[in-house]
């Protein structure tokens, strides 16, 4: 049987699907749904990183005391530096005076047993090594100005030759008088005392043998 629709176009019934009405409800539902997706996975990831920083605080609540305590050692450890420092500094710049005296008294030379020179006085002073170098031909560090007597020609030539020949010290003659009456010679010098360097304590040999 064949269906005849005699109306007009404008009044006729509309036989296919409507694409506008299918678009209107499908596209907002689509949005809804991406938007649904985006905002539980955004959720998620929030979810995640909340997660993560609490547990993070929970681990720097743990880690808290050993923090503490490494700061503490960290606080320790600048003081002994700065002590070891100024420890360095005093044993650098401490002269053993008396020890340096003792090394030049026992080369003073002797006859019998006895000094041949007797020092009327002594002065002691450190020098710098450079002009110790031009002065007495040795590097000293610390530098002794005498006045003294020599009971003979003999007694003088065997100090000077005494300082001259030994290569811890140097020797500048200045200046000598003879006494006719007494036959004594008197005479100024200065005498320069190379000091070797202190022996290194067990600890610093310990730390340089590594």
């Amino acid at each position: 049987m064949v269906n005849l629709n005699l109306l007009p176009k404008g009044l006729r019934r509309r036989v296919g699907p409507d694409w506008w009405r299918t678009a209107a409800i499908v596209v907002p539902l689509l949005i809804l749904g991406v938007a649904g997706y985006v905002t539980v996975q955004t959720q998620s990831t929030l979810n995640a990183r909340l997660n993560e920083r609490d547990q993070l605080r929970a681990e720097v609540q743990i880690l808290r005391p050993y923090v503490n305590e490494y700061r503490k050692l960290e606080r320790k450890r600048k003081e002994l530096e700065e002590i070891a420092s100024v420890a360095r500094e005093v044993r650098a710049t401490f002269k053993p005076w008396s020890e340096y005296l003792a090394n030049f008294l026992r080369r003073l030379p002797k006859r019998g047993g006895r000094l041949s020179v007797s020092l009327a006085s002594i002065n002691a002073r450190p020098i710098d090594p450079d002009r110790a170098q031009q002065t007495y031909g040795v590097p000293a560090q610390v530098e002794f100005t005498l006045r003294g007597e020599a009971a003979s020609d003999r007694a003088l030539i065997d100090f000077v030759h005494t300082f001259e020949t030994d290569p811890g010290f140097g020797i500048n003659f200045q200046n000598a008088s003879y006494d006719k009456k007494t036959g004594i010679y008197s005479f100024s010098a200065a005498v320069g005392v190379v000091v070797k360097p202190p022996e290194a304590s067990g600890e610093e040999k310990h730390e340089s043998s590594q």
